[in-house]
């Protein structure tokens, strides 16, 4: 099974690059003010070449790197960077694992097909990923989830690896064994017998690999080898998708909201889309200075067609009290589910669907006369009575002008435009 390894090395750190440039290139320690008590989330390479480590107090590490930038820990913002890439990584495949902050498996199987070589799809993952989160992007692949993140640890800064099948115990050879997911147990007895790398824990044979370290050592040996039957898990589905406008000065113009809340939901469609989605519940939250206010309309079926959600949006825009000033609009569609999927017509839809209904109306006036059809138009669509909400009204064109169908062998006109017809 080929996998693809997608990596931003330092996340934290790109993230916080990403929103002030100006750090590149500095010391820059992550997890609070220096004078605080806590400790390193995360630290730049010139902070850690000063002798800085993850997990140590951030008073030692203003004592080993006094020159370091010190940020307070934004786990939302590193979240949400990280959702980010994931939404990226959805077009390629249905099957992503989250493996770590900044780090995520991708099923990458029959994807050639698609997009090319190993290396071009390499290319077109971490680009697409480059485009969503303007971040730094290592992407590794081979054969089997091990060999694919070493593969994107050890490769350059962003650049694509690919092993080829059947090379993987060589790229391993030199890699040290204290990458391999074992205990520490059994990385301070390999140790002890001087097992260094992962090409001399692979040289082994693997009844001494058994009898020294039982079933763990035998996955470990596995993997030396580069032999990694495990498979991508796909992630659960997410909750809600939702974006939030805040306005520099509160506004009350009807206009500016409708513009608004349309922007923000063909922004979350284009999500949608990506991702072939389709929502079944639509939200719109305003904020006033002294609260806020939620209105939100169930859909009849899920969709992530434009226009319908384009109309409920609107709706609930219209809906509201307004007592005050609005400072922020947040629009979010929720009830998410994968869209079904449908065999495209190889003609025209509207052409064919409009020959349908005139034969089928052809056909219906010929048998049972022209009386039988009346035309419904639209009232009141919020009216309590299902009869103020249309009423039925005689067709616009006289329906003896409709074709009817006498023979088998007399063609059926389809120029006749009529609008939809209850049948009495």
């Amino acid at each position: 099974m080929k996998v693809a390894y997608v990596f931003v090395p330092h996340f934290p750190l790109a993230v916080e690059v990403r929103e002030d440039p100006s750090l590149k290139g500095r010391a820059v320690v992550i997890g609070g003010l220096a004078h605080e008590r806590g400790h390193v989330y995360e630290a730049s390479p010139e902070a850690l070449e000063q002798g800085v480590g993850i997990g140590m107090s951030l008073r030692q590490a203003e004592e080993l790197c006094p020159e370091a930038v010190f940020l307070p820990t934004m786990e939302e913002r590193y979240t949400s960077a990280f959702e980010e890439m994931l939404m990226a990584l959805e077009p390629f495949s249905p099957f992503i694992e989250p493996h770590s902050l900044g780090g995520a498996y991708l099923e990458a199987s029959g994807l050639q097909r698609l997009y090319g070589p190993e290396k071009r799809l390499g290319r077109s993952i971490a680009e697409a990923v480059r485009e969503a989160t303007r971040l730094p992007v290592r992407v590794g692949i081979a054969r089997g989830k091990f060999t694919a993140r070493l593969t994107a640890l050890e490769g350059a800064a962003e650049d694509v690896q690919v092993i080829a099948p059947g090379k993987e115990r060589r790229f391993l050879k030199e890699l040290s064994v204290s990458l391999l997911p074992i205990s520490e147990e059994m990385r301070g007895r390999l140790h002890l017998l001087g097992i260094r790398t992962m090409g001399q824990l692979a040289s082994l044979p693997i009844s001494a690999i058994l009898a020294q370290f039982g079933l763990e050592g035998r996955g470990a040996h596995q993997l030396a080898r580069g032999r990694d039957g495990s498979k991508v898990i796909a992630r659960t589905t997410r909750g809600p998708q939702e974006l939030e406008h805040r306005f520099e000065d509160p506004v009350d113009e009807m206009q500016v909201l409708h513009m608004t809340a349309k922007q923000l939901s063909t922004q979350l469609l284009a999500r949608l889309h990506r991702c072939g989605q389709v929502c079944g519940r639509v939200s719109v939250t305003l904020q006033y200075d002294k609260g806020e206010e939620e209105r939100h309309i169930a859909l009849s079926e899920p969709s992530a067609e434009e226009h319908k959600i384009g109309l409920a949006v609107e709706r609930l825009v219209s809906n509201f009290h307004y007592q005050d000033r609005v400072s922020a609009l947040k629009v979010s569609l929720g009830q998410l589910s994968q869209g079904k999927g449908h065999q495209l017509s190889l003609f025209s839809t509207r052409t064919l669907r409009q020959r349908r209904i005139d034969r089928a109306v052809a056909n219906i006036v010929g048998k049972y006369g022209a009386s039988c059809f009346l035309q419904a138009q639209l009232l009141d669509l919020r009216a309590p009575l299902p009869e103020r909400r249309f009423a039925l009204l005689p067709p616009e064109a006289p329906l003896e002008h409709f074709p009817v169908k006498r023979s088998h062998e007399q063609a059926i006109p389809t120029s006749t435009k009529y609008r939809v017809h209850e049948w009495r």
